[in-house]
């Protein structure tokens, strides 16, 4: 079964990992139940040591598949948190450079800039919480184009700001579809696929294993799923960076915003 992000962004990370943390030390304990009906201890004791042999490839192997995509997710998070960041530091910058303009230049950029970041704090963003990328800002930034496009500098000192300001916003432009992309991509379905069923077949080899003792076996191996699903449910909050309670949050737009006063 594939994890689906519809299914666990809409709920508190905790309450998910809660639930995922019970059901699979539920699962294992039901699992090595069943095993032990069919197989009994002692029979599984004579196949110790070339089943510990395996079950430790097996772990090893499932351990740094966890590691990798948890390193991946992070990685993600992180571009995903600095292109936001980036972006809105942009915005400062075209702001900056915009207010170096004469009038009507001046107003009508800034205008513009302040639609465009209310844009992305009202409309984008939240689309992005929900898991979907809403182009609204498209317009604005095509509106900020034409602005540049129109000013004919008189003096020295007007090409000095508008090449800043025009390279201002061409930064804007690429920290936008740095953000955006970022927002779109995700961990595939097929990683989760494996994650989940590398799990299983770990815990299930486990149990395989014969312990004298059922309860100490019971725990071994409900501490080895909790530990695994641990780590899953961390990739979670992190694969999908606009999502979830651990999200990008807009507060260096909100920032910006009140760097250029209220959009009209």
């Amino acid at each position: 079964m594939m994890m689906h992000a519809d299914m666990v962004y809409q709920y508190p990370i905790w309450a998910v990992g809660l639930t995922l943390v019970i059901a699979a030390a539920v699962a294992t304990m039901l699992l090595e139940i069943g095993v032990r009906r069919f197989l009994s201890a002692e029979f599984r004791r004579q196949h110790n040591d070339i089943a510990a042999a395996i079950f430790s490839i097996i772990g090893v192997t499932y351990a740094v598949l966890l590691a990798f995509v948890a390193m991946l997710a992070w990685e993600g998070f992180n571009k995903a948190k600095s292109a936001a960041y980036v972006e809105a530091v942009q915005v400062m910058d075209v702001f900056q450079a915009a207010n170096n303009l004469s009038e009507p230049a001046r107003t009508n950029l800034i205008a513009g800039l302040k639609r465009y970041t209310a844009s992305v704090i009202a409309t984008e963003w939240p689309a992005q919480a929900e898991g979907h990328v809403v182009r609204a800002g498209d317009t604005y930034v095509a509106e900020l184009d034409q602005l540049v496009a129109d000013i004919r500098p008189i003096s020295q000192l007007d090409t000095s700001n508008y090449m800043l300001l025009a390279q201002s916003l061409m930064r804007l432009r690429d920290a936008r579809q740095e953000r955006l992309l970022a927002a779109e991509t995700t961990i595939p379905g097929i990683v989760w696929l494996v994650l989940i069923v590398g799990g299983a077949i770990t815990i299930a080899f486990g149990s395989f294993l014969g312990s004298p003792s059922l309860r100490m076996h019971l725990i071994m191996c409900s501490l080895l799923a909790v530990s695994g699903v641990l780590v899953l449910v961390l990739i979670i909050a992190l694969s999908n960076p606009f999502r979830g309670d651990f999200r990008v949050s807009t507060a260096p737009f909100d920032y910006a915003l009140s760097q250029t006063g209220e959009p009209h």
